[in-house]
């Protein structure tokens, strides 16, 4: 890994609302995922981690603060930069009921990207590859005229993944990609990520309130609470040595499967009783 990250930002702040109501849902917020790492991104609804992200990928313009790719800052950059950026860095959405358009097809969907960057010099090729992106995720070419309404939410998913793969990007940035699905579901997805992450030395950004998930998935943690990053460090000392009370009460709600160790892990987290 080298010391430069593939996708950094710097200070991003982002404000809604009017002049006399503003509602600033990012303030200051400083993050970065290396090549091959995962980035996990906690908080609770309400804390700027998904308008973060949309900040991050361009889909919101930020009020202050810079997005750098590969070193280069992309305010700045040329067109020739920004086109490989968003070829190199997709996004996969919470909800993949609304993130498929329904009157398309598995392989107009996945295939659309190859279109848009021209990428498939004929139409065989671009098939070949939608085929190869969707064996990668565990489905076939049987399903390939098939519309999102025959697929459960799980497939539903993977078939995202799949659109985001196609073009083959280098940063997979994921906004709760498994908190619609079920548990078996979701940890079919995140082994799909982490297998991922192995195979194609992909960068993910992984946006979660389940932190047992982030927990088994994560290499870096970043902690939001109202718009403002409390704790950044490595996931394992995190969880092991929390720097911060808004860490220390998520993690106090981590449920435990032992009734009686569940309680006193609360009553410690409360100050009842000496750690």
């Amino acid at each position: 890994m080298t010391d430069q990250p593939i996708l950094a930002a710097s200070g991003l702040t982002k404000t809604f609302g009017s002049r006399r109501d503003p509602h600033r849902a990012v303030d200051g917020v400083s993050l970065a995922v290396h090549a091959g790492e995962i980035l996990g991104v906690v908080g609770e609804s309400g804390s700027g981690k998904s308008t973060t992200l949309r900040c991050v990928v361009g889909l919101e313009k930020p009020d202050a603060g810079r997005v750098t790719y590969d070193g280069l800052d992309l305010a700045g950059a040329s067109r020739d930069v920004r086109r490989r950026f968003r070829r190199d860095v997709q996004m996969v959405f919470q909800d993949p009921y609304a993130s498929l358009n329904p009157r398309m097809s598995v392989e107009r969907i996945v295939g659309e990207g190859l279109d848009i960057h021209r990428l498939a010099a004929t139409k065989q090729a671009r098939r070949d590859r939608v085929v190869e992106v969707l064996e990668v995720v565990g489905l076939d070419a049987t399903i390939l005229d098939r519309h999102p309404r025959s697929f459960s939410g799980g497939q539903r998913q993977r078939i995202a993944i799949a659109r985001a793969l196609a073009v083959g990007p280098r940063v997979l940035v994921c906004d709760e990609p498994v908190s619609a699905l079920d548990v078996s579901v979701q940890a079919q997805v995140v082994n799909l990520l982490l297998d991922m992450r192995e195979r194609l030395g992909m960068a993910v950004v992984f946006v979660a309130h389940d932190l047992a998930l982030v927990r088994h998935l994560c290499d870096q943690l970043v902690v939001m609470q109202h718009g403002v990053v409390v704790e950044s460090n490595r996931c394992a000392d995190v969880f092991a040595t929390p720097a911060h009370d808004y860490t220390r009460s998520l993690l106090a709600a981590i449920p435990i499967p032992d009734p009686a160790l569940d309680r006193a892990r609360r009553r410690r987290a409360a100050g009842e009783v000496p750690a």
